[in-house]
């Protein structure tokens, strides 16, 4: 699969779970796919929430984490196969069939409550 039809497939997967916009990582090397979301911030510098994408990938862990994530796996089209919300640490989660795994951290965003101003 080519570089480009990988990021269509992150892509639709991404607007499938409504998890965008969002600062959106790769994890294609070795030590990236090793640290993970592991000491990284749930809120990029830029505001959004950090979504990392790891290819290849059917199983997940959350060992060692300091917050609860967001966990899907997709197929190569980008179609969602599974979705685990708010994975506490020191669980694991699979999908034997997945082609890659996207995490994200669990964030609850609420609508901004309505307030009566006195006129």
């Amino acid at each position: 699969m080519s570089a480009v039809s990988s990021y269509i497939a992150y892509a639709r997967a991404l607007n499938r779970l409504g998890w965008t916009p969002a600062e959106f990582v790769v994890a294609e090397s070795f030590t990236v796919r090793l640290r993970g979301m592991l000491g990284r911030r749930p809120i990029a510098a830029s505001g959004l929430p950090l979504v990392m994408a790891f290819p290849r990938c059917s199983s997940v862990h959350t060992c060692f984490m300091a917050y609860p994530i967001d966990i899907a796996f997709i197929d190569r089209n980008g179609n969602v196969l599974v979705c685990y919300e708010n994975v506490r640490p020191w669980r694991m989660c699979s999908c034997p069939s997945a082609w890659a795994a996207l995490e994200r951290p669990s964030i609850i965003v609420s609508p901004p409550a309505l307030q009566r101003v006195p006129a």
